[in-house]
């Protein structure tokens, strides 16, 4: 069932006949099934049904006949395609249309990072990309995500938003993808309805309007605020837009849509800017609501080359033995305190200046921990895209294997295989790192990434297939 008070301001809001249309998606339909496809780790598979059809506003977005068993598809983990909400991937055609340079963007309340792995692949190459997180529990799976999605170009933080200005970073895009009643899921999450209230869609207002109030100065002139919510009601959507728009002068801007997608606009009887409502029974998708708002001004400093002054970082250590091509392909060595990072140098004094006023999970490439001259690899370093051939020896996995491997169990590798550290992989796609010692080969897995259900399904779930079916 439904609160009743929520159906009374829906209906008085959307009309009888669209909430009907609502009610009925909501209570007697299916959820959509859909995922996004990595730009570089996809490339050589196709859709493993020939039922999946294309998300029309992503190119990337696919959505699936059924709901397979993800945890236990070791391309899931090795980061192919990143399960989403089909709404979310608007932020695909949003950023395409209005992001044509390098950029430095915030996406500021980022978990679990559907949002995040989909702005990373649509930006710019040479734009950085900082995730942040303010719960922390929520943070270490945002940061888990994007080490899995594997790009070079990105910070993943733990902080509040009005951290950020004690940075005096100034970003250029700003995705601010709200806390909200989350009336959007109550098709995906009955546990959304027992929560609902009209003082919660209270609370939550004061809160967005607080959070916006904390960034809107870290944003540049000219800069683009997304401003986005899982929900329906005015009161967190077209209210705080206009509100937004008064108080801080944004402009709102258009974003070309197809009236075949079923996106609708404003509901608001006063406000009558574009704004962009994804609703069940309309879209194939959950409730989303975006706006995309202007700041006033003229920005000059969002350039490739743009240069800022960092404090000096905490830590600068020396190159692992081995991995000197790191350097080669211009990253500098930093370590935090939670192990060794490789980051792109362009980006050496945006890390440190963050790192000295916030907490960073994630940065650039995780490479493991040194201990004397030797380096224990992280898997993000297996994770990472664009580093060529690792210098270890590689070893393809079997099915079975691949999941023994992903629930953090030992393995024994066949053949001659030298001893030390190997580069394990399912399909082609590096899944992580094991240390062969001979009788067997030690698993330095995350635990907090493991598999940790003991289930397995009857057959192996099918969303990507080799295009090339002989390729190990």
């Amino acid at each position: 069932m439904l609160p009743e008070q929520f159906i009374a301001e829906t209906r008085r809001l959307m009309g009888e006949r669209a909430w009907e249309m609502v009610e009925h998606a909501i209570l007697d339909d299916l959820p959509p099934v859909s995922v996004r496809l990595h730009p570089q780790k996809s490339e050589g598979f196709g859709m493993a049904s020939p039922l999946a059809t294309r998300v029309p506003w992503c190119p990337s977005g696919m959505f699936l006949p059924t709901r397979e068993a993800f945890t236990f598809d070791p391309l899931f983990h090795a980061g192919a395609y990143y399960v989403q909400e089909s709404a979310s991937m608007f932020i695909d055609l949003v950023l395409r249309q209005y992001v044509r340079q390098p950029v430095i963007m915030l996406d500021l309340c980022a978990a679990p990072g559907g949002k995040s792995t989909a702005a990373r692949a649509a930006l710019p190459d040479g734009s950085l990309l900082v995730c942040n997180e303010p719960v922390a529990s929520r943070a270490q799976v945002l940061a888990e995500n994007m080490q899995k999605w594997g790009h070079r170009d990105v910070i993943v933080t733990n902080n509040l938003p009005k951290d950020f200005r004690k940075t005096g970073m100034l970003f250029d895009v700003v995705l601010a993808d709200v806390p909200c009643s989350g009336e959007g899921m109550f098709r995906k999450d009955p546990g959304a309805r027992e929560e609902w209230s009209m003082q919660n869609v209270e609370r939550c207002q004061a809160l967005q309007r607080e959070i916006v109030q904390h960034i809107w100065p870290c944003l540049q002139p000219g800069g683009i605020m997304i401003y986005s919510t899982c929900t329906f009601n005015q009161h967190e959507n077209e209210d705080n837009v206009e509100w937004i728009c008064r108080e801080m002068g944004a402009e709102v801007l258009d974003v070309d849509t197809d009236d075949s997608w079923g996106i609708r606009g404003s509901l608001s009887q006063t406000f009558h800017k574009p704004v962009y409502r994804f609703i069940p029974g309309f879209t194939k998708s959950e409730g989303l609501f975006m706006a995309i708002l202007r700041k006033d001004g003229e920005n000059e400093t969002s350039r490739k080359d743009k240069k800022e002054n960092g404090r000096k970082a905490k830590g600068k250590p020396q190159t692992p033995k081995g991995w000197e091509m790191m350097e080669e392909q211009g990253f500098e060595w930093r370590d935090n305190g939670a192990g060794l990072f490789a980051i792109p140098g362009q980006w050496a004094s945006c890390h440190d200046r963050l790192d000295n006023s916030l907490r960073l999970l994630h940065a650039g490439i995780r490479m493991g921990e040194v201990k004397g001259k030797e380096l224990l690899p992280h898997p993000s370093l297996a994770l990472a895209t664009g580093l060529g051939t690792l210098p270890l020896p590689k070893y393809g996995l079997s099915y079975d294997e691949a999941i023994t491997f992903l629930r953090k169990e030992s393995l024994t590798l066949t053949g001659d295989r030298p001893r030390g550290w190997t580069t394990v992989a399912y399909n082609g796609l590096n899944l992580g790192f094991v240390k062969n010692i001979g009788n067997r080969a030690n698993n330095p897995y995350p635990q907090g990434w493991k598999i940790k259900s003991s289930h397995a399904p009857d057959n192996p779930p099918k969303v990507l297939r080799l295009n090339n079916i002989t390729s190990s």
